[in-house]
């Protein structure tokens, strides 16, 4: 290779990294509190894994994680608001922990009002949930409604009432994929390098 084509090969690869679209993976982390008390955490995650296994890119995993009382699955359970009904589809709810049934709901009772509220009959309780939203996007801005919960915080023993959700900011964190097609671009380059100076 001659020197004068070095930089149009330097200019080539510079030229398709530059055009990849960067792989991200964009979450929002938030408390959960009543009456001021933390009682837990709600994590929203754009695409790649993580508690809801492999999902889309168009997709979004919600965990919540109580570190006291619990979630309550009876009535209207959360709420979103934003980003969700992403390009004209509708958001549906996948792979729901547990083996629980979720189900957009109509009613958002304690919850406020929210582009979508989830809800479920019954009475149970969990300390640990996490599902998937289709057709939903964090990076421009999903917000939470209230959370149903149950715990003595709500005032009384087994009783059930509406957490607040305290929103933090999104954070970008780069995906493996994009680590090694920078990686491949880095060797490929100091090969060039390499060779120009040797060779």
């Amino acid at each position: 290779m001659s020197k004068k084509s070095l930089p149009i090969v330097v200019f080539i690869i510079a030229a398709a990294l530059a055009i990849v679209p960067a792989a991200s993976a964009t979450s929002i982390s938030d408390d959960i509190s009543v009456n001021g008390t933390l009682i837990g955490t709600v994590s929203l995650t754009q695409g790649g894994t993580g508690n809801c296994t492999a999902f889309s890119s168009t997709s979004v995993c919600v965990s919540i994680d109580m570190t006291s009382g619990s979630v309550r699955l009876g009535g209207p359970v959360i709420g979103f608001s934003g980003d969700v009904n992403e390009n004209g589809m509708v958001t549906a709810v996948t792979n729901v922990s547990g083996g629980f049934s979720l189900a957009i709901g109509t009613a958002c009772g304690g919850i406020g009002s929210q582009t979508i509220c989830l809800d479920t009959t019954g009475s149970a309780t969990t300390s640990s949930l996490f599902f998937v939203l289709t057709n939903a996007d964090v990076s421009t801005g999903i917000t939470l409604g209230s959370i149903h919960v149950a715990g003595d915080f709500c005032g009384a023993t087994g009783a059930t009432c509406f957490a607040t959700t305290t929103p933090s900011t999104p954070s970008t964190v780069p995906e493996p994929g994009t680590l090694t097609m920078l990686g491949t671009g880095l060797v490929g380059l100091a090969g060039l390098a390499r060779r120009r100076f040797l060779g």
